[in-house]
C-alpha cells in the first residue's frame, strides 16, 4: 500500500478559502495545504530543507519560492537535518516575523515526501472540527439514484446515496457529450465539499467503462479526502469529516504508517489526511 498518512502533523484545521491539492495515493495519505506569507500563530510548514544554520540551531526551507527560517532546533534535530539537503520536510512552528518561524516545543520534523509545499493555520490545542464544515473530496463509483438539471445522487459504496450539486463551470461533464445521466447509469464521480454550508458540488462526472462496471472493488471502494475530528485510539479507528459529513473506520493490519513511527496512535487530531475505504458490504475499513 502506498502511503496516504504522510508526514507527524497535529491539530490542524482548514482555513477558509483554504484549498486542498490532490497527490496520487492508493490507502491512506496525509497532506498539507499550500499557503502564503504572513501566517501568525501555530503554523506548519512544509518545503524543502535548503541550508541548515548549526551555530544559529536553525533550518532554511523553500516553500512556494520563499526561503522560510524555523529557528529553536535541538543538536539532534540540526544534525539530522544536515543531511536532508533538498528532501522535502514538514516542521510545525509559531511566527516570529516575516519569513522566521520557531519550531513548536516536543515536536519533531518530520519527511513528507508527498505533502504538498506551503503554510498551514494549525487549531488551537483542544479543539476540533465536529461542529465546522471542511473542505475535501470523496470520490466513488456507483450508481445514479436521482439526477436533474442542478444536481444529482449517486449511491456510494456504503449504501448511502450522495447529493451532489451540478454548476456549469465546477462539474466537468465533458465525457457525457451532453447527455443527461439516467437512474441506473453507474458514474464515476468526484465530489467537493463546499465549506460555506457543507454540501457537495460534482466536480467531475463520468460513465463507468464497462470492465469498470463488472469489477465489484471498483464499486466497493472510496476515497477520501477531509480532517481529522479526533486523535486515533486504542480502538485504531480514524474519524474523519468531509464537509457535513463524519465518517469512522478501522485501520486496517498493514497499512502503512511509517512517517507515524507505525503506530496509528500518532494520527492527531485535525490532521488532514486522504483515505481509501474498501467496503465488504455495509462495513468499510482502511485497506493496504
Amino acid at each position: 500500500m502506498n502511503k496516504f498518512l504522510t508526514g507527524r502533523v497535529q491539530m490542524f484545521i482548514v482555513g477558509i478559502c483554504s484549498v486542498f491539492m490532490m497527490m496520487l495515493f492508493s490507502a491512506c495519505q496525509g497532506f498539507a495545504i499550500p499557503g502564503a506569507n504572513g501566517t501568525t500563530g501555530s503554523a506548519t510548514l512544509v518545503g524543502q530543507v535548503q541550508s541548515v544554520n548549526a551555530s544559529a540551531h536553525s533550518v532554511t526551507l523553500s516553500v512556494n519560492g520563499q526561503q522560510l527560517t524555523v529557528n529553536g532546533l535541538t543538536d539532534q534535530q540540526v544534525a539530522l537535518l544536515q543531511s536532508q539537503q533538498g528532501k522535502r520536510y514538514s516542521i510545525q512552528v509559531t511566527q516570529a516575523g516575516t519569513n522566521t518561524y520557531t519550531i513548536s516545543t516536543n515536536t519533531q520534523p518530520q519527511p513528507t515526501d508527498n505533502a504538498t509545499p506551503g503554510v498551514v493555520n494549525n487549531t488551537p490545542e483542544g479543539t476540533n472540527n465536529n461542529g465546522a464544515n471542511v473542505g475535501g473530496t470523496i470520490e466513488f463509483t456507483g450508481a445514479v439514484q436521482n439526477v436533474s438539471n442542478g444536481s444529482i445522487t449517486v449511491r456510494m459504496p456504503d449504501g448511502q446515496g450522495l447529493s451532489m450539486n451540478i454548476v456549469a463551470g465546477q462539474t466537468d461533464e465533458e465525457h457525457l457529450n451532453g447527455i443527461q445521466p439516467s437512474v441506473g447509469q453507474v458514474m464515476k464521480v468526484k465530489a467537493t465539499a463546499n465549506t460555506t454550508d457543507g454540501s457537495f458540488t460534482a466536480s467531475k462526472l463520468d460513465l463507468a467503462k464497462p470492465d469498470e462496471i463488472q469489477d465489484q472493488n471498483a464499486q466497493n471502494t472510496i476515497k477520501y479526502q477531509g480532517i481529522t475530528t479526533s486523535a486515533v485510539g486504542a480502538d485504531n479507528k480514524l474519524n474523519f469529516k468531509v464537509g457535513n459529513k463524519s465518517f469512522s473506520y478501522s485501520i486496517g493490519t498493514g497499512a502503512e504508517l511509517k512517517d507515524f513511527n507505525f503506530s496509528p496512535q500518532n494520527i492527531g487530531n485535525n490532521v488532514p489526511v486522504k483515505v481509501k475505504v474498501v467496503f465488504n458490504g455495509s462495513t468499510g475499513s482502511i485497506k493496504c
